[in-house]
Protein backbone atom coordinates (compact mmCIF):
# COMPACT_ATOMS: atom_id res chain seq x y z
CA UNK A 1 0.00 0.00 0.00
CA UNK A 2 1.69 3.09 -0.83
CA UNK A 3 -0.35 5.68 -0.29
CA UNK A 4 -3.00 6.47 2.52
CA UNK A 5 -5.88 5.30 1.74
CA UNK A 6 -7.37 8.96 2.17
CA UNK A 7 -5.34 10.74 -0.22
CA UNK A 8 -6.13 7.35 -2.44
CA UNK A 9 -9.50 7.89 -2.87
CA UNK A 10 -9.33 11.66 -2.89
CA UNK A 11 -7.16 12.23 -5.93
CA UNK A 12 -9.37 9.52 -7.68
CA UNK A 13 -12.17 12.44 -7.89
CA UNK A 14 -10.42 15.73 -7.20
CA UNK A 15 -10.62 16.33 -10.92
CA UNK A 16 -14.12 15.74 -11.64
CA UNK A 17 -16.54 18.71 -12.56
CA UNK A 18 -20.45 19.14 -13.23
CA UNK A 19 -22.19 16.22 -12.76
CA UNK A 20 -19.21 13.81 -13.08
CA UNK A 21 -18.08 16.14 -9.60
CA UNK A 22 -21.32 15.42 -7.94
CA UNK A 23 -20.62 11.92 -8.43
CA UNK A 24 -17.26 11.28 -7.85
CA UNK A 25 -17.65 13.28 -4.07
CA UNK A 26 -20.61 10.89 -3.76
CA UNK A 27 -18.52 8.01 -4.54
CA UNK A 28 -15.22 9.40 -2.43
CA UNK A 29 -17.64 10.07 0.27
CA UNK A 30 -18.95 6.94 -0.31
CA UNK A 31 -16.00 4.51 0.18
CA UNK A 32 -14.69 6.62 3.17
CA UNK A 33 -17.24 5.83 5.10
CA UNK A 34 -16.71 2.27 4.49
CA UNK A 35 -13.13 2.65 5.12
CA UNK A 36 -13.95 4.15 8.57
CA UNK A 37 -17.18 3.10 9.61
CA UNK A 38 -18.31 6.16 9.62
CA UNK A 39 -21.99 7.54 11.41
CA UNK A 40 -24.18 9.95 9.47
CA UNK A 41 -22.25 13.37 10.83
CA UNK A 42 -19.00 12.03 10.49
CA UNK A 43 -20.33 10.86 6.97
CA UNK A 44 -21.74 14.87 6.22
CA UNK A 45 -18.65 16.03 7.43
CA UNK A 46 -16.77 14.19 4.78
CA UNK A 47 -18.85 15.11 1.67
CA UNK A 48 -18.48 18.71 2.59
CA UNK A 49 -14.41 18.13 3.17
CA UNK A 50 -14.23 16.64 -0.32
CA UNK A 51 -16.48 19.42 -2.48
CA UNK A 52 -13.92 21.80 -0.60
CA UNK A 53 -10.83 20.27 -1.84
CA UNK A 54 -12.54 19.07 -5.64
CA UNK A 55 -13.66 23.09 -6.11
CA UNK A 56 -9.78 23.97 -5.18
CA UNK A 57 -8.68 21.31 -7.54
CA UNK A 58 -8.46 23.21 -10.70
CA UNK A 59 -6.63 26.10 -9.45
CA UNK A 60 -4.24 23.82 -7.60
CA UNK A 61 -3.73 21.18 -9.61
CA UNK A 62 -4.07 22.45 -13.69
CA UNK A 63 -0.90 25.22 -13.17
CA UNK A 64 1.37 22.50 -12.37
CA UNK A 65 0.76 19.85 -14.47
CA UNK A 66 0.37 22.21 -17.58
CA UNK A 67 3.99 23.02 -16.97
CA UNK A 68 5.08 19.73 -16.55
CA UNK A 69 3.37 17.80 -19.53
CA UNK A 70 5.52 20.91 -21.25
CA UNK A 71 9.05 19.94 -20.01
CA UNK A 72 7.94 16.37 -20.64
CA UNK A 73 6.84 17.21 -24.28
CA UNK A 74 10.09 18.98 -24.73
CA UNK A 75 11.92 15.93 -23.63
CA UNK A 76 10.45 13.32 -25.33
CA UNK A 77 10.84 15.71 -28.85
CA UNK A 78 14.72 16.55 -28.69
CA UNK A 79 15.71 14.23 -25.11
CA UNK A 80 16.36 14.35 -21.69
CA UNK A 81 18.93 15.10 -19.49
CA UNK A 82 19.42 14.20 -15.52
CA UNK A 83 19.07 17.88 -14.76
CA UNK A 84 15.84 18.05 -16.70
CA UNK A 85 14.33 14.95 -15.12
CA UNK A 86 15.50 16.49 -11.53
CA UNK A 87 13.35 19.69 -12.03
CA UNK A 88 10.61 18.21 -13.22
CA UNK A 89 10.32 15.48 -10.35
CA UNK A 90 10.89 18.49 -8.00
CA UNK A 91 7.93 20.13 -9.43
CA UNK A 92 5.65 17.16 -9.83
CA UNK A 93 6.80 16.84 -5.31
CA UNK A 94 5.73 20.18 -4.82
CA UNK A 95 2.30 19.73 -6.43
CA UNK A 96 1.84 16.55 -4.38
CA UNK A 97 2.84 18.52 -1.56
CA UNK A 98 0.38 20.74 -1.99
CA UNK A 99 -2.64 18.80 -2.54
CA UNK A 100 -1.58 16.78 0.28
CA UNK A 101 -1.45 19.32 2.75
CA UNK A 102 -4.78 20.03 1.53
CA UNK A 103 -6.23 16.48 1.99
CA UNK A 104 -4.66 16.59 5.75
CA UNK A 105 -6.43 20.08 6.62
CA UNK A 106 -9.57 18.32 5.69
CA UNK A 107 -9.09 15.06 7.08
CA UNK A 108 -7.55 15.76 10.43
CA UNK A 109 -11.24 17.00 11.97
CA UNK A 110 -13.15 13.84 11.23
CA UNK A 111 -10.32 11.43 12.17
CA UNK A 112 -10.32 13.52 15.10
CA UNK A 113 -14.03 12.27 15.98
CA UNK A 114 -13.07 8.27 15.39
CA UNK A 115 -14.33 6.32 17.96
CA UNK A 116 -12.36 2.80 19.46
CA UNK A 117 -14.73 1.37 17.12
CA UNK A 118 -14.05 2.56 14.08
CA UNK A 119 -10.26 2.55 14.67
CA UNK A 120 -10.76 -1.22 14.96
CA UNK A 121 -12.27 -1.15 12.03
CA UNK A 122 -10.18 0.72 9.80
CA UNK A 123 -7.52 -1.51 11.31
CA UNK A 124 -9.36 -4.64 9.81
CA UNK A 125 -9.00 -2.90 6.82
CA UNK A 126 -5.90 -2.26 6.28
CA UNK A 127 -4.60 -5.43 7.59
CA UNK A 128 -6.39 -7.08 4.81
CA UNK A 129 -4.44 -5.37 2.18
CA UNK A 130 -0.96 -5.72 3.99
CA UNK A 131 -1.93 -9.35 4.05
CA UNK A 132 -2.47 -9.47 0.42
CA UNK A 133 0.96 -8.44 0.49
CA UNK A 134 2.12 -10.67 2.37
CA UNK A 135 0.88 -13.49 0.13
CA UNK A 136 2.62 -12.04 -2.64
CA UNK A 137 6.01 -11.65 -0.71
CA UNK A 138 5.16 -15.01 -0.12
CA UNK A 139 5.78 -16.49 -3.81
CA UNK A 140 8.70 -17.95 -4.98
CA UNK A 141 11.65 -15.31 -5.96
CA UNK A 142 11.65 -15.93 -9.61
CA UNK A 143 7.96 -15.29 -10.01
CA UNK A 144 8.09 -12.31 -8.15
CA UNK A 145 11.04 -11.39 -10.49
CA UNK A 146 9.03 -12.55 -13.45
CA UNK A 147 5.91 -10.21 -12.20
CA UNK A 148 7.82 -7.36 -12.31
CA UNK A 149 9.55 -7.68 -15.39
CA UNK A 150 5.79 -8.43 -17.15
CA UNK A 151 4.33 -5.23 -15.44
CA UNK A 152 7.59 -3.01 -16.49
CA UNK A 153 7.65 -4.42 -19.80
CA UNK A 154 3.67 -3.23 -20.09
CA UNK A 155 3.78 0.15 -18.08
CA UNK A 156 6.47 0.98 -21.02
CA UNK A 157 4.43 -0.77 -23.81
CA UNK A 158 1.75 2.37 -22.82
CA UNK A 159 3.99 4.52 -23.69
CA UNK A 160 5.89 3.16 -26.71
CA UNK A 161 3.14 0.86 -28.05
CA UNK A 162 4.82 -2.61 -29.22
CA UNK A 163 8.02 -3.34 -28.27
CA UNK A 164 10.47 -5.45 -30.29
CA UNK A 165 11.71 -8.58 -28.75
CA UNK A 166 15.15 -6.86 -28.45
CA UNK A 167 13.76 -4.24 -26.64
CA UNK A 168 11.94 -6.60 -24.59
CA UNK A 169 14.52 -8.92 -23.81
CA UNK A 170 17.10 -5.75 -22.81
CA UNK A 171 14.23 -4.23 -20.36
CA UNK A 172 13.49 -7.77 -18.65
CA UNK A 173 17.51 -8.09 -18.13
CA UNK A 174 17.38 -4.80 -16.49
CA UNK A 175 14.92 -5.21 -14.38
CA UNK A 176 16.69 -8.29 -12.78
CA UNK A 177 19.69 -5.92 -12.55
CA UNK A 178 17.54 -4.50 -9.39
CA UNK A 179 16.79 -5.36 -5.49
CA UNK A 180 13.42 -5.83 -4.90
CA UNK A 181 12.28 -3.92 -1.81
CA UNK A 182 8.99 -4.82 -1.35
CA UNK A 183 9.36 -6.45 1.95
CA UNK A 184 11.26 -3.67 3.26
CA UNK A 185 8.46 -1.35 1.74
CA UNK A 186 5.45 -3.31 3.58
CA UNK A 187 7.31 -3.08 7.13
CA UNK A 188 7.65 0.48 6.71
CA UNK A 189 4.42 1.15 6.11
CA UNK A 190 2.68 -1.11 8.44
CA UNK A 191 4.98 0.69 11.14
CA UNK A 192 3.82 3.90 9.50
CA UNK A 193 0.43 3.23 9.76
CA UNK A 194 0.47 1.85 14.01
CA UNK A 195 2.21 5.40 14.26
CA UNK A 196 -0.90 6.96 13.33
CA UNK A 197 -2.97 4.37 15.01
CA UNK A 198 -1.67 5.22 18.19
CA UNK A 199 -1.88 8.62 17.32
CA UNK A 200 -5.79 8.36 17.21
CA UNK A 201 -6.44 6.21 19.87
CA UNK A 202 -4.89 9.09 22.24
CA UNK A 203 -7.47 11.47 21.47
CA UNK A 204 -4.59 14.35 20.78
CA UNK A 205 -7.02 16.73 18.67
CA UNK A 206 -6.55 17.93 14.61
CA UNK A 207 -3.21 19.56 14.83
CA UNK A 208 -1.38 16.78 16.46
CA UNK A 209 -3.04 14.43 13.89
CA UNK A 210 -2.09 16.75 11.26
CA UNK A 211 0.97 16.63 12.39
CA UNK A 212 1.42 12.84 12.08
CA UNK A 213 -0.12 12.55 8.98
CA UNK A 214 1.89 14.70 7.45
CA UNK A 215 5.06 13.38 8.93
CA UNK A 216 3.73 10.06 7.21
CA UNK A 217 3.39 11.58 4.27
CA UNK A 218 7.26 12.97 4.21
CA UNK A 219 8.59 9.85 5.08
CA UNK A 220 6.57 7.96 3.01
CA UNK A 221 9.93 7.06 0.62
CA UNK A 222 12.32 5.95 3.97
CA UNK A 223 12.46 2.07 3.90
CA UNK A 224 14.58 1.61 6.59
CA UNK A 225 18.23 1.35 6.94
CA UNK A 226 18.73 -1.75 5.15
CA UNK A 227 16.81 -0.22 1.40
CA UNK A 228 18.11 1.93 -0.38
CA UNK A 229 17.53 5.60 0.51
CA UNK A 230 14.89 7.74 -1.41
CA UNK A 231 17.69 9.92 -3.57
CA UNK A 232 18.94 6.11 -4.53
CA UNK A 233 15.60 4.82 -6.01
CA UNK A 234 14.96 8.34 -7.55
CA UNK A 235 18.31 8.11 -9.25
CA UNK A 236 17.60 5.29 -10.55
CA UNK A 237 14.24 5.64 -11.25
CA UNK A 238 15.69 8.92 -13.75
CA UNK A 239 18.60 6.66 -15.27
CA UNK A 240 15.60 4.24 -16.04
CA UNK A 241 13.87 6.92 -17.96
CA UNK A 242 17.05 7.87 -19.81
CA UNK A 243 17.80 4.11 -20.44
CA UNK A 244 13.49 3.39 -21.99
CA UNK A 245 13.82 6.71 -24.23
CA UNK A 246 17.41 6.20 -25.85
CA UNK A 247 16.30 2.54 -27.00
CA UNK A 248 12.91 4.03 -28.15
CA UNK A 249 12.49 4.77 -32.21
CA UNK A 250 10.68 7.59 -33.87
CA UNK A 251 7.21 5.84 -33.72
CA UNK A 252 7.50 5.25 -30.43
CA UNK A 253 8.72 8.50 -28.93
CA UNK A 254 5.54 9.69 -31.43
CA UNK A 255 3.05 7.40 -29.51
CA UNK A 256 4.91 8.41 -26.35
CA UNK A 257 3.95 12.09 -27.07
CA UNK A 258 0.69 11.08 -28.19
CA UNK A 259 0.10 9.31 -25.26
CA UNK A 260 1.11 12.31 -22.78
CA UNK A 261 -1.24 14.47 -24.46
CA UNK A 262 -3.63 12.44 -24.15
CA UNK A 263 -3.39 11.88 -20.48
CA UNK A 264 -2.98 15.65 -20.39
CA UNK A 265 -6.29 16.10 -21.95
CA UNK A 266 -7.99 13.57 -19.80
CA UNK A 267 -6.65 15.99 -16.66
CA UNK A 268 -7.96 18.96 -18.53
CA UNK A 269 -11.45 17.38 -19.42
CA UNK A 270 -11.90 16.41 -15.40
CA UNK A 271 -10.57 19.78 -14.28
CA UNK A 272 -13.30 21.77 -16.60
CA UNK A 273 -10.38 23.40 -18.46
CA UNK A 274 -10.85 21.60 -21.72
CA UNK A 275 -10.46 23.63 -25.02
CA UNK A 276 -14.34 24.94 -25.47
Amino acid sequence: MRRPVLVVFILLAVGCTGLMQNIGARWVTRQLAEEFDLDDQQTEATRASVDRLIAKAPSVIGPPVDFIVAILDRGIAKGFTDRELIGVWRRADELLDEVVAHIIEEAAPILATLSDDQIDHAHARFDKRFEEVREKLAEPPEERLEKRQEAFVAAIEEWTGDLSFEQEKAFRAYVARFPDDAALQLAADEGRVAEIESVLRQRPGAPAIREALWKAWKERGDWGPEARTPAERRAQSRQTILYVYDSMNTRQKDHASRHLHELHDKVKRFLGMADS
